[in-house]
């Protein structure tokens, strides 16, 4: 692989979702990522890929306040986040925790949907840095992380799920996505195995 032409996304892996006292904790996203150890695969995965060069973005769901970027007929698990108070840009729930804190030359990316590419400036980025492969990992597998493989694989970008990386409100949805949904959008894949095309 190429890693200068690479890129891995870290999706909606927030405070407001992954921690237990965050206000969107009650999906059963927080049972299913310590069951998992979700982040502690992601931290080592974004250390190895920090280390041989490739490109880590941070895709975090962040409303203003008044949250004006939702109207009365967008997605309900979107206009949910206006009725739990959820994802408000500037508190501590729009953050990632501190294992998976964003280091020097990470690139944030503002997310008020299901797609990393919906209304954001990530297509113009990796076009601009040459970025033609994306390895995805994030919470939830069937919503961010199936939005995002979609919607890259339709832009023309070679979309990987680094499976151990993901994790959703329970396995069951975990399990569809990746067996029956997500490959026909793009390769499943490993931490173990992304890690050994870096050191190949």
């Amino acid at each position: 692989m190429d890693t200068k032409k690479s890129g891995i996304l870290v999706m909606h892996c927030q405070n407001d979702i992954v921690d237990p006292k965050g206000l969107y904790s009650h999906s059963g996203a927080f049972a299913e990522i310590s069951r998992r150890g979700t982040l502690e695969v992601i931290q080592r995965t974004l250390a190895e890929a920090r280390k041989h060069g490739m490109q880590v973005f941070y895709v975090n769901n962040m409303f203003s306040e008044g949250y004006p970027e939702l109207g009365d007929h967008n997605l309900p698990i979107c206009t949910d986040s206006r009725t739990t108070n959820s994802f408000l840009a500037g508190t501590w729930g729009t953050e990632n925790p501190d294992v998976i804190r964003p280091q020097p030359g990470d690139i944030m990316i503002r997310n008020t949907n299901t797609s990393a590419f919906s209304y954001t400036t990530l297509d113009q980025i990796l076009r601009a840095r040459g970025i033609t492969d994306l390895y995805l990992c994030g919470v939830a597998t069937n919503f961010v992380v199936d939005s995002t493989a979609r919607y890259g694989s339709e832009l023309g970008y070679n979309m990987h799920v680094v499976e151990d990386c993901c994790a959703s409100w329970t396995q069951e949805m975990h399990e569809f996505a990746i067996k029956l949904i997500l490959p026909h959008f793009g390769e499943i894949t490993s931490s173990g195995a992304l890690i050994a095309d870096m050191n190949a």
